[in-house]
C-alpha cells in the first residue's frame, strides 16, 4: 500500500463540511420546533379520550354527529375558546356538559345572542381497555346530579325510564309538524322544567326538548339522540339532527363547544411569544440569533482583547514616544544617539568608565581589532549615510551585533 493511499486523520476529516452544516441546521430546527410545539400542545390534544364531546368517537361522544352535519352541507366548527369568543353570528351553540360542570360555567354561554343548546348527560363510562378512545357503560347518571347541574339557572327534574323502547316525538311548538320516530333508545331520559316551553316530547308528553321564553336556550335530556350511540340508528339519526337543524337560526355554522370538558385553549406566556404583537419581536430575537451565528462562524481567531484608550506604565511611554518620532520623521537623526548609548554600555561593561572621548574610542577600536569585533569610529562613520528607516535598521543591527560581540553578552 502506497504513502498516497493512507491518508492521516487530519487530510481525511472526521465530518464534511456539508455534514457539520446539515446536523447543525437539524439541531436549530428541531430546537425551535420542540419550543412551538411545547407552546401549542394543550390545543394540539385530540381529544378522542372517550369523552361525551364533539372530538370522541366514543359511543357517548359526538364526533359522529359533527361527521353527519358535514355530509349534509353544514357547516359545523368546534370551538375550544371558551364563552367570550363567542360570535353573534353563529347559527347554533352545542354544549355537551359533564355532571360534574359547575352550573356558572354552564350558564355563562347563555349571556351572549343567539341560541344555545345544552345537552344533559346520561351514561356513566369506564374507558375500555382493550380499544382507546372507547368506553363500557357503568350504569345511568343519578338524575338528581342532573337537576344540581341545571340548578344555576333551571329548575328541573330529570327522568330515566325503563328498558328500550322506539320513541315517538311530537313538536309541542307546532303540532302542524310530521312526528319524528326514532329506533330504540335505552333508559330514555325526560325533562321536567318550571317555567320553560316544550318544544318536542315523547308519546306520554314527557318533554325531551325545552327552550326559555326568549328562545336563547334550548335543553335536550337524552344525548342519545346526538351521540354515536343513537346515530347507529337510521330513525333515530333523522330525528336527532331533524331536532338539532330545527332549533338552528339562519344559516350560520353549528359550533359544538369542547371548553366544559376540560379542552379548552390554555393561555400562557410562551404562546404569547408566537402570537401578534409579540410575534414581531420574536422574529427580531431569531434575526439577531442568526446574525450573530454567522458572526461567530466568520471569525478567525479569540478575540481581541479591549485596551485602555491611553495606556499606562513605560511601555505605553516608550510607545507613544516612538510614535511622535515617527510622526515627525525623526527617526534617521536617532543613529548618533543610539551609538552614544551602545558605547556607554560597552564602556560600562569592560570597566572603562574612566575613559571619555578619543581615549575611550581609541582603547574600544584597539580591543574591537584585536576581539576581530571591528572597530567602533568606522561605524560612526556610517551615520551620514543613514537617511531613512530601513538605514537606520540596518545600521542599528550592525552598532548591535558588535555591541554583543564586544560584551559577550547573550542574546
Amino acid at each position: 500500500m502506497t504513502a498516497a493511499a493512507v491518508a492521516s486523520p487530519r487530510e481525511a476529516g472526521v465530518f464534511r463540511p456539508a455534514v457539520v452544516l446539515f446536523l447543525l441546521l437539524a439541531g436549530v430546527f428541531s430546537f425551535s420546533a420542540y419550543f412551538v410545539l411545547s407552546a401549542y400542545a394543550p390545543d394540539l390534544k385530540g381529544g378522542d379520550d372517550g369523552g361525551a364531546h364533539a372530538l370522541s368517537r366514543s359511543a357517548v361522544g359526538y364526533a359522529g354527529l359533527v361527521r353527519l352535519l358535514q355530509a349534509e352541507n353544514v357547516p359545523v366548527a368546534v370551538s375550544r375558546d371558551g364563552p367570550t369568543k363567542r360570535d353573534p353570528n353563529w347559527g347554533l351553540l352545542v354544549l355537551t356538559p359533564e355532571e360534574t360542570t359547575k352550573p356558572s360555567d354552564l350558564f355563562d354561554f347563555t349571556t351572549a345572542t343567539g341560541p344555545t343548546l345544552v345537552v344533559l348527560p346520561k351514561w356513566e363510562t369506564v374507558p375500555d381497555q382493550l380499544n382507546s378512545g372507547w368506553v363500557k357503560s357503568a350504569g345511568l347518571i343519578n338524575p338528581a346530579d342532573l337537576k344540581t347541574l341545571l340548578a344555576g339557572r333551571v329548575a328541573a327534574t330529570v327522568s330515566q325510564a325503563t328498558g328500550t323502547a322506539a320513541t315517538r316525538l311530537t313538536m309541542a311548538a307546532d303540532p302542524s309538524q310530521p312526528a319524528l320516530h326514532t329506533g330504540p333508545i335505552d333508559h330514555l331520559q325526560t325533562l321536567s322544567a318550571e317555567g320553560m316551553t316544550t318544544v318536542a316530547a315523547d308519546q306520554t308528553g314527557a318533554a325531551i326538548l325545552v327552550r326559555t321564553a326568549d328562545s336563547r336556550l334550548y335543553i335536550l335530556s337524552d344525548p342519545d339522540l346526538l351521540n354515536t350511540h343513537g346515530l347507529r340508528d337510521l330513525a333515530t339519526a333523522n330525528a336527532g339532527t331533524s331536532l338539532l337543524l330545527g332549533i338552528r337560526k339562519g344559516d350560520g355554522p353549528v359550533v359544538f363547544d369542547v371548553s366544559l370538558d376540560g379542552l379548552k385553549h390554555s393561555p400562557s406566556l410562551l404562546k404569547l411569544a408566537f402570537e401578534p404583537p409579540f410575534l414581531g419581536a420574536t422574529l427580531c430575537l431569531a434575526g439577531a440569533a442568526l446574525l450573530m451565528a454567522l458572526h461567530a462562524a466568520s471569525r478567525f481567531g479569540a478575540p481581541e482583547r479591549t485596551t485602555r484608550a491611553l495606556a499606562l506604565g513605560k511601555s505605553a511611554l516608550a510607545e507613544n514616544s516612538a510614535g511622535l518620532i515617527r510622526m515627525a520623521k525623526r527617526e534617521p537623526h536617532m543613529a548618533g544617539g543610539y551609538l552614544e548609548l551602545n558605547r556607554g554600555a560597552v564602556a560600562k561593561a569592560l570597566g572603562a568608565t574612566r575613559l571619555s572621548g578619543a581615549e575611550l574610542d581609541a582603547y574600544v577600536d584597539r580591543l574591537g581589532e584585536r576581539t576581530g569585533a571591528g572597530r567602533l569610529s568606522a561605524l560612526a562613520e556610517q551615520i551620514p549615510a543613514v537617511k531613512d528607516r530601513d538605514s537606520l535598521t540596518r545600521f542599528a543591527q550592525r552598532l548591535y551585533q558588535w555591541r554583543l560581540e564586544m560584551t559577550r553578552e547573550r542574546r
